[in-house]
């Protein structure tokens, strides 16, 4: 009865410790140049960071203002906007990049 009970203690130390690994994060803030166009056809985006943010595999930008649109821009507005940049962590970085790997490996052998 103490093995399992030490068991399941151990497992849930070591599932806790993996969690609070791959929900890690780091924030960057900074402002950044930010090209919209949104139209008919297409909508494009375009975010121009700080040179000392650089987005990778799992991290999240958050872009902070957005200009007031009504429908379509009629060809792009470029506008500049406070940025957070949410770093993930080794862990998660790691699996973004191998499961979107296997999604793009699914991709092109799909007949």
């Amino acid at each position: 009865m103490q093995r399992v009970l030490g068991a399941s203690l151990l497992a849930g130390a070591a599932t806790a410790a993996l969690w609070h690994w791959y929900t890690r994060e780091t924030m960057l803030q900074g402002t950044a140049t930010v090209h919209l166009q949104s139209e008919h056809e297409h909508f494009h985006l375009h975010v121009d960071l700080p040179s000392a943010m650089e987005i990778e595999p799992g991290d999240t930008l958050i872009i902070e203002t957005m200009p007031e649109v009504v429908g379509e821009t009629r060809g792009e507005i470029t506008y500049t906007s406070p940025v957070q940049l949410h770093k993930a962590s080794w862990l998660r970085r790691n699996l973004v990049k191998s499961s979107s790997l296997v999604e793009i490996s699914e991709l092109v052998d799909h007949p």
